[in-house]
């Protein structure tokens, strides 16, 4: 196998790359902003049998619930490939906007949606991968730390809201994402096709507490009240969680044979043994 390594918005040596080492499918895996990721897909396409685009549930119109930009009543799960999606883009926009030269002036243009729409133009055929928020070794935003590391330190109680036990959403452990990912790419029953990628059947907080509960063996008690602390601060406090992100993989699994190489039961092994190992960094706690 040949690395090579070249800047993604030096489009022209990527297609060039891609052209010398006769690439036939490439896996987009960092497509943040429209603009940017036009400028790619206008230089390769035609000249690929297949890109893939990392896409996300971010785009469902109950995220937009969530994060209080959108108005109505939450769609009815699990949401499939056609569910309704946002009608306000653009999620983490600030106001006023970033600064240019910001590290993280590049959320104010992020949005999967219009990325989306710029790979079903293409000539090439296309797929549209919506992940589910991973989770695992390597999650630099320790998504499941909130019930880990209280377990770790055999705290006596763990103080947590209401809300954020009840709230249904879905995951996925990153060996499974990857492997859906690798199922995907020169398979020609996933062309010109949009899958939602899922390994277990969504569930709230409360479970995934007593899922790594059971892992860790841990005696300790959970103290649930409506002002606990949310985990990730005010930013996640300030969501509306009667928006759950129930997310249905079942056209992946049915198309293409789709089966999750790795167990629930190792992926819990697996993302405590990592936050045992690691000291936690910055959370999102619902960032997709």
């Amino acid at each position: 196998m040949v690395g090579v390594r070249v800047n993604r918005d030096d489009t022209a040596s990527v297609r060039e790359i891609a052209s010398v080492q006769k690439i036939d499918v490439l896996i987009d895996v960092v497509a943040y902003t429209p603009a940017e990721t036009q400028r790619l897909l206008t230089e390769i396409d035609g000249t690929l049998s297949q890109y893939v685009v990392l896409s996300s549930a971010d785009v469902y119109r109950n995220y937009g619930l969530l994060n209080r930009t959108e108005s109505g009543r939450p769609d009815e799960g699990p949401l499939d490939e056609d569910a309704p999606l946002r009608t306000r883009l653009y999620p983490y926009r600030a106001e006023p906007p970033r600064a240019p030269e910001a590290a993280d002036a590049w959320l104010d243009q992020y949005d999967k949606i219009p990325i989306e729409n710029l790979a079903r133009a293409m000539a090439t055929p296309w797929t549209v991968l919506r992940l589910p928020m991973v989770f695992g070794p390597c999650d630099k935003q320790h998504r499941f730390g909130w019930a880990i590391e209280p377990m770790l330190a055999n705290a006596d109680m763990v103080e947590l809201p209401s809300a954020w036990l009840d709230w249904t959403t879905t995951y996925g452990f990153v060996g499974n994402v990857a492997a859906a990912v690798a199922a995907t790419a020169g398979h020609e029953r996933a062309y010109r096709q949009t899958f939602n990628v899922t390994d277990t059947d969504p569930a709230p907080h409360r479970v995934w507490l007593d899922r790594f509960r059971q892992r860790t063996g841990w005696r300790g008690r959970v103290n649930e009240t409506p002002n606990a602390p949310f985990p990730g601060g005010d930013a996640v406090a300030a969501l509306d969680f009667r928006a759950p992100l129930p997310v249905c993989g079942r056209k992946l699994q049915d198309a293409l044979g789709f089966e999750a190489p790795v167990s629930l039961e190792q992926a819990l092994t697996e993302t405590i043994a990592y936050e045992q190992r690691h000291e936690t960094g910055d959370r999102q706690g619902v960032s997709t």
